[in-house]
C-alpha cells in the first residue's frame, strides 16, 4: 500500500522524484504526475485502465507557466483566460512546442487548469513543474468525489496518498471544460460556477 501524509511539502517531493500521487485538489480528488514524467504519466494510465491514446489535463501554478505550454493566441483568448484563473475551469487551448506530450498524446490541444487554492499552487511550484491530473476512478465509470473513496480504489497502486488541506471545503465536482480554440468559448462541460461571461469581448469577434 502507498505511503500516507499529510504534508504538502511531502507530496511535492514524491512528486518531484517522478512518483504518483493521490491527493485532493479544489475540485475532485485525482491522480497526479510530473507531466514530464512519462513513466509516472503511463502508470496512472495502467491504473485507471485508460486509454493510453487520450488526452490528460495539466495543472499550472499561474497563468504565465500556462501560457508557456500554449500556441500563439489573439488578446482576447488571454483576456478571458485570466478571468478564469485561479478557479474551476479546465482551457482547452492549442498546443504549443513546449506542451507536455504526456498530456497532448501527440494531439494539437492542450487542456490546462490553474487551480484557486493558494497551497496547491504552491505544491505545483515545489513539484518542479506542471502535474498531470487526472480524477480518481477507472475509465468509464464515475469519479471518487471524496479522498476516502478514492485512496478505497488506488492506495495500492500510488506512492503516496496526500490527505492535504488547501485552506476551504474539499472539492466535490470536476472543472468546468471550455474549448477556447474557438470563439466564442464553447462549453464542453459544466463544473461547479459558471463560466464567466463573453459577452463584453463580443466587439472584436
Amino acid at each position: 500500500m502507498g505511503a500516507r501524509t499529510r504534508d504538502a511539502a511531502e507530496a511535492a517531493r514524491c512528486l518531484a522524484a517522478g512518483g504518483v500521487v493521490l491527493m485532493p485538489t479544489d475540485t475532485l480528488p485525482g491522480l497526479h504526475a510530473r507531466a514530464d514524467a512519462p513513466a509516472a504519466v503511463a502508470r496512472i494510465a495502467v491504473l485507471k485502465g485508460r486509454d493510453e491514446g487520450k488526452p490528460l489535463l495539466v495543472l499550472c501554478a499561474d497563468a504565465a507557466d500556462a501560457r508557456g505550454l500554449v500556441g500563439a493566441l489573439a488578446w482576447r483568448v488571454w483576456d478571458y483566460a485570466g478571468r478564469c484563473w485561479p478557479g474551476p475551469y479546465t482551457l482547452v487551448l492549442p498546443a504549443g512546442p513546449a506542451a507536455p506530450t504526456a498530456a497532448t498524446r501527440g494531439g494539437p490541444t492542450l487542456a490546462v487548469r490553474v487551480p484557486a487554492p493558494p497551497r496547491l499552487r504552491a505544491l505545483i511550484t515545489a513539484s518542479g513543474g506542471a502535474l498531470i491530473s487526472t480524477s480518481a476512478n477507472m475509465a468509464g465509470e464515475p469519479p471518487a468525489t471524496d479522498l476516502a473513496t478514492a485512496a478505497h480504489q488506488f492506495a495500492d497502486g500510488v506512492d503516496l496518498v496526500a490527505d492535504l488541506d488547501w485552506g476551504g471545503p474539499p472539492g466535490a465536482a470536476a472543472s468546468a471544460m471550455l474549448d477556447l480554440t474557438t470563439w466564442p468559448p464553447r462549453v464542453l462541460r459544466p463544473g461547479p460556477r459558471v463560466p464567466p461571461d463573453w459577452e463584453s469581448h463580443r466587439k472584436n469577434v
